[in-house]
């Protein structure tokens, strides 16, 4: 939302910042049991999950702009997609790495999982929920991961629940339900 408020000069609701307060709070919460036992990997990984942040911001902006403009979604994203990849085989190529085409059938499943549901589809998804209901509000989505991920982690056997994951995921739908909720008709 700050980045969309910089890029289009428009002011975003309070609500929208209190929900992301709300929402770093609950992973804030989530993480507190384990602080003082937390690896070097994980402040590595809090500067990456930032850094991706404000690169997809960044794509949140190109996105609204593109809506405003009526930019079929469908093409906005063979162009991203089709660019990533062409980037990515440059890269590659600078670097004197040489390509393999693996044989196992996981890869591939996982791959064709990966490029078309989790990347292709989900961003359409996101595309059309930006056109919908706004790009600060479809952008404040990103609260509810630690919401998701507590839910998930439990499901899979890989946390217990504990009342830190309950309030932060409590804390995270608060957030969510603050953010996007209509202003009262009256």
């Amino acid at each position: 939302p700050i980045f969309i408020s910089i890029g289009f000069r428009t002011k975003i609701p309070k609500k929208i910042y209190i929900g992301g307060l709300l929402g770093l709070l609950s992973v804030f919460i989530i993480i507190y049991p384990d602080l003082y036992n937390l690896p070097q990997q994980f402040y590595v990984g809090v500067l990456f999950a930032t850094l991706g942040t404000v690169v997809t911001s960044i794509g949140d902006v190109f996105s609204a702009y593109n809506s405003k403009k009526n930019m079929n979604p469908i093409v906005a994203n063979v162009i991203g997609m089709f660019s990533a990849v062409v980037f990515l085989v440059l890269y590659t190529l600078i670097n004197g790495n040489d390509y393999q085409i693996p044989t196992e059938i996981n890869f591939w499943v996982g791959l064709i999982y990966l490029s078309i549901f989790a990347s292709f589809l989900a961003w359409l998804f996101y595309l059309k929920l930006i056109n919908n209901i706004g790009a600060s509000e479809s952008g404040y989505m990103v609260a509810m991961f630690p919401a998701i991920g507590g839910i998930a982690s439990v499901i899979l056997g890989e946390s217990q629940i504990s009342i830190n994951l309950v309030l932060g995921v409590i804390l995270a739908c608060i957030g969510a339900y603050l953010a996007l909720r209509k202003p009262d008709a009256t």
